[in-house]
């Protein structure tokens, strides 16, 4: 298919599967959802998500990605099939949950891309990148609102940490600055972005373009183009790692958060190279680069189950919605 039918292909079936399966007491039942209010869990089933797989330069498919066994042998699924006319990528990936979990990183005086950092009440993410207030032009920290904001629960002013207190790191003694701005995460409807942002001390030193062992950062870029674009990061956790774009334009993604699940709409999904996962537990926030170097996405989910090697996919905001809806610039 061409790229604007899968897209329209897409947008229908969020209306004629998608809202109806949100809204459906039926699949309450089905997924265990407990009785409560339509209002209170419309659009947070972990059902189907919708997106845009490439298979050749010019030729797309639909990529539905089901987050449940129970959709695999769907009638929700049949007709996806059917409107599709076979030229869709179907995958199971299960349960998508952010990746902020305990595991070591040592302390960086300079700051540096990749390194341990959390507000001082989460375990630890992952220092994304740095960039410049719009309003301003102050050096901000860039990570994900659940690892700088601790799922909107975080106050402007709050220390953030480096490292995170699940590698040792304590406030005061390792506070490197203040939260000053976060996308707050919404129970109800479509999320895009999960991001913030935070001051850093003036005592503080940072280095603002090395990317560890991959080079020196290069600017913005795309995550859709180019033919299975190649991507690296580098985390907390798994440090540097290579992967590929395995679609984009991905809707209805259910992932699971302390406060609840949360939809997003419109991220980018990746898969690990080889055998290696792209992304792990404590992740969250790092920033995913093209082969140019070129910042394209924020990490801030992953699932266990799914991809071609069977490692698990990670998901991830587009790197542009970021900046807009923070109002700053990539610095590089």
């Amino acid at each position: 298919m061409q790229l604007d039918s899968v897209r329209e292909l897409k947008a229908a079936l969020a209306k004629s599967v998608l809202a109806p399966l949100a809204q459906s007491a039926t699949t309450r039942r089905m997924l265990n959802v407990a009785a409560q209010p339509v209002s209170a869990v419309a659009g947070t089933h972990r059902t189907i998500a919708l997106g845009v797989f490439k298979t050749g330069k010019q030729d797309y498919e639909l990529a539905v990605r089901l987050q449940r066994r129970a959709m695999e042998n769907s009638p929700q699924l049949d007709a996806i099939h059917r409107q599709a006319k076979g030229e869709l990528d179907v995958r199971y990936i299960g349960r998508v949950v952010k990746r902020a979990l305990p595991w070591h990183q040592k302390r960086n005086r300079p700051l540096r891309i990749g390194s341990s950092i959390g507000h001082y009440r989460v375990t630890a993410g992952t220092l994304g990148c740095f960039v410049r207030s719009g309003a301003d032009g102050a050096v901000l920290i860039l990570s994900n609102n659940h690892v700088l904001a601790d799922e909107n629960r975080g106050k402007i002013g709050d220390p953030i940490i480096q490292p995170g207190i699940y590698d040792h790191g304590r406030n005061p003694a390792d506070a490197v600055g203040r939260l000053t701005n976060f996308v707050k995460l919404k129970r109800t409807g479509a999320n895009r972005v999960d991001c913030a942002v935070a001051s850093m001390d003036a005592e503080v030193k940072y280095n603002y373009s090395k990317l560890a062992s991959l080079g020196k950062l290069a600017g913005l870029g795309d995550a859709f183009l180019g033919e299975g674009l190649s991507v690296a990061k580098a985390g907390r956790t798994t440090g540097i790692t290579h992967g590929n774009v395995a679609a984009f334009e991905l809707d209805n993604l259910v992932v699971g958060y302390d406060m609840g699940d949360i939809r997003f709409d419109d991220q980018i999904e990746i898969e690990g190279e080889g055998e290696a996962a792209f992304s792990d537990g404590g992740d969250s926030g790092s920033l995913v680069v093209d082969g140019e170097f070129r910042g394209v996405a924020l990490l801030f989910a992953g699932s266990d189950q799914g991809g071609t090697n069977g490692r698990g996919l990670t998901y991830a905001g587009p790197l542009r919605a970021v900046l807009d809806q923070l109002k700053v610039d990539l610095l590089y």
